[in-house]
């Protein structure tokens, strides 16, 4: 019976997700039919598991009927097996914690809300950079600023990426980063920011006062995905006003401005700034994350 309700509330769960849209917050959209197969996969498991606790309960009765046409010999003798047979508390509260284990995440998942990546988040993971200062954590999957696919892949294949991306931005004077190629973009501008310096750039994002800064600058920042939530980082820029601003965190802004490259203490190097010509504050977008949609 619990396997039954366990593969029901699954299959609600991952299905709930999809209709609601909220599966967007935990994986990139491309790999979305991998849990599409996943709903059909555990439907038919409930379906099979249904069918075998309906045969096990018609076999029990029909058992059971056939007992009450014979006689019962040896009473003491039958008590005593069926205490034999009888799972010790020890076993029933093992078998307990096991299914409470899939239940809770199964009924949490679809009853309560779920949270956007903030700069709560950011704060929390720690504003640092590891791989940028001593190289010791070359697959740590926490990324800032830059979204660097060097992590997923070799680095002859990760050159002739971005080298190969480039093309698309360096010849242009002014440069949207719009949600479809936010990621793409950010990428080529780290990797290529000497060849920016003094074009235009428009983007959006929401605002966080990271550590290091000086009074007039922040970082526009989106929580991006490569694949999952699980590799996901906040990517953007550094943010520089003429005069000092004070603008809260998880402010959503689109920003103009020309690009050039400052020295930030926090990473030891040279990174991308966008000095602002005009900003305005916008809504929170529906999806408010973006996602590497491409590897070409």
């Amino acid at each position: 019976m619990f396997k039954v309700l366990i593969l029901i509330l699954t299959t609600n769960l991952f299905f709930m997700l999809h209709v609601t849209g909220n599966i967007s917050k935990y994986i990139n959209m491309k790999y979305s039919f991998l849990s599409e197969s996943m709903i059909v996969i555990l439907f038919i498991l409930t379906v099979v598991e249904g069918i075998k606790l309906w045969s096990s309960g018609e076999k029990k009765e029909k058992e059971h009927d056939c007992d009450c046409n014979h006689e019962h010999h040896d009473h003491h003798d039958h008590e005593h097996d069926h205490e034999i047979k009888k799972p010790s508390a020890g076993k029933k509260i093992k078998k307990f914690l096991a299914y409470s284990l899939v239940l809770i995440p199964a009924i949490t998942g679809v009853v309560l809300p779920v949270a956007t990546l903030d700069s709560q988040l950011v704060n929390a993971k720690g504003f640092s950079f590891p791989t940028l200062e001593d190289g010791s954590d070359k697959y740590g999957t926490h990324q800032v600023l830059n979204p660097d696919m060097s992590k997923f892949m070799n680095q002859s294949d990760f050159t002739d990426l971005v080298r190969k991306e480039s093309k698309s931005y360096i010849p242009k004077n002014n440069i949207t980063l719009t949600d479809k190629d936010y990621l793409v973009g950010l990428e080529v501008l780290y990797n290529f920011s000497g060849d920016f310096v003094g074009k235009t750039l428009t983007m959006k994002g929401f605002t966080y006062n990271g550590p290091g800064l000086q009074s007039n600058q922040l970082f526009l920042l989106r929580f991006g995905m490569i694949h999952c939530v699980a590799d996901s980082g906040a990517f953007g820029l550094m943010i520089q006003f003429p005069n000092n601003i004070h603008i809260p965190n998880d402010q959503w802004y689109q920003m103009t401005g020309t690009m050039d490259t400052v020295y930030y203490p926090q990473m030891k190097t040279k990174i991308p700034v966008l000095k602002v010509t005009s900003y305005k504050t916008i809504p929170k977008p529906n999806d408010p994350y973006v996602y590497r949609n491409s590897l070409n």
